[in-house]
């Protein structure tokens, strides 16, 4: 598993509706992977995963999985990072308008 390409990261700003769950995010970003295949990581794990989505949601459990690190936070009127966004509880909680995500998979020792 090109345990690299994941620790380096990667930063996406993408516009989506106003309505838009993490979920829909995470496909946006997953389109833009598909369409990079010069700098994208996928497949890893001996071509068992395939984009994001597969590395980060357990859709059998309809959430992100445990071991996902989550920082999702959006700004208050005051323009401070500290509305909630808990796609953690709701994987389709609707996010707040100008959220910021940041992701981290646990990629092991």
């Amino acid at each position: 598993m090109p345990i690299k390409g994941l620790q380096q990261g990667k930063k996406y700003h993408i516009k989506i509706k106003d309505d838009a769950t993490f979920l829909e995010c995470l496909a946006v970003v997953d389109k833009i992977e598909a369409m990079n295949t010069q700098t994208t990581i996928f497949p890893i794990n001996e071509g068992y995963i395939y984009n994001y989505m597969q590395l980060l949601v357990n859709f059998n459990k309809n959430s992100i999985y445990e071991d996902v690190g989550i920082y999702a936070y959006a700004p208050n009127e005051d323009g401070l990072m500290q509305k909630f966004n808990p796609i953690r509880e709701n994987i389709e909680f609707i996010l707040y308008p100008n959220s910021y995500i940041q992701l981290q998979p646990d990629v092991g020792c």
